[in-house]
């Protein structure tokens, strides 16, 4: 294990302090599909595409090309996404989305896509050196496509469905991603499925589908439950989160009683926060419901997440920034 869960709300505050730019909560939220289901197109939201070196986005296969993807929203720059195409180890033509590097060596990012640039590097080092190389990864398909690309293991999860593109992100690089197949969509619909019901019953679950004949590793981050909605599209059922942005102070103590007393006061207490420029992003499990058992849940680092694994996984890397990004692995 690289790095063990933080078992304080204080470091899961301060280790965040940094993590997100003022685009995060733009990004996500224009990444999620219309509430109607079909496609709408926002005018405010304008993108500019260019052609990238493939040696700038390095990976364990090479890339035979590579776009870059600037966002503008209301005439301000948002975000920058990267797509690289590649044949897999079959052979087989391949697409991924990425965090282009946006630092200079040396120098600690500050912008949203630049810090998951470096988030998910240093993942993909520890992945290439705990994860053995016939192992299987399960995750959302965007993750999917950023494993088996930077390190090389089989992703089981790497192709949006229809529903992903009716958002006006997705819809904007439509053609340089492939798509579901049937086959795809059946998986993008039990991956749904799994993050959102019971932890133990999903584990369970997903033991029995995959039998022990491989190692099966699980990989989350906190940006997921920036796609709830995107999850539920296919199937996910809705997990009835609570979230605020809650204004920053320059106490840091003052802020997390002000985030622990809107956790109680809205739901049971059961919170996650990020700090996102001048305020926390704070999601608090609902009093009523079952939400703080599902599978997304305890194993992101919610504050009683923080407390006990669910049985069944064990933790084989988590990133700094209060946990943003974790590896698990599925015990048979």
């Amino acid at each position: 294990m690289i790095k063990g869960r933080y078992g304080k709300a204080l470091l899961l505050l301060v280790g965040i302090a940094s993590l997100l730019g003022g685009g995060a909560i733009l990004f996500h939220e224009l990444t999620s599909p219309a509430p109607s289901g079909a496609g709408q197109v926002d005018e405010r939201l304008n993108v500019n595409s260019s052609s990238l070196q493939p040696a700038d986005l390095p990976g364990f296969f090479p890339a035979d090309s590579a776009r870059l993807y600037s966002f503008r929203y209301d005439d301000k720059d948002a975000f920058s996404l990267a797509v690289v195409q590649y044949r897999n180890a079959s052979g087989a033509r391949a697409s991924a989305v990425l965090f282009p590097k946006e630092s200079q060596d040396g120098v600690i990012s500050s912008s949203q896509t630049g810090l998951r640039n470096e988030i998910w590097q240093s993942a993909t080092d520890a992945i290439s050196k705990h994860a053995p190389e016939e192992a299987l990864f399960l995750s959302w398909w965007d993750d999917g496509q950023r494993i088996q690309y930077l390190s090389g293991r089989e992703a089981w999860l790497q192709k949006p469905g229809e529903e992903t593109f009716s958002s006006s992100v997705w819809g904007a690089f439509r053609s340089d991603l492939i798509e579901a197949s049937n086959k795809d969509r059946n998986r993008l619909e039990h991956m749904a499925r799994w993050l959102t019901m019971d932890a133990d019953k999903a584990l369970s679950e997903i033991v029995e589908y995959f039998g022990n004949s491989r190692p099966i590793y699980l990989l989350v981050n906190s940006d997921m439950l920036l796609r709830l909605s995107e999850i539920k599209a296919y199937g996910g059922s809705d997990l009835d989160l609570k979230v605020k942005n809650i204004p920053a102070g320059t106490n840091l103590h003052g802020d997390i009683a002000q985030v622990k007393r809107w956790a109680h006061e809205t739901g049971e207490g059961n919170y996650l926060a990020h700090k996102e420029g001048r305020y926390y992003r704070t999601w608090v499990t609902a009093t009523e419901g079952n939400s703080k058992d599902t599978l997304l849940v305890r194993l992101l680092p919610f504050i009683d997440s923080l407390k006990k694994l669910p049985e069944g996984v064990s933790l084989v890397y988590q990133s700094g920034w209060g946990g943003y990004l974790s590896v698990y692995k599925v015990e048979p």
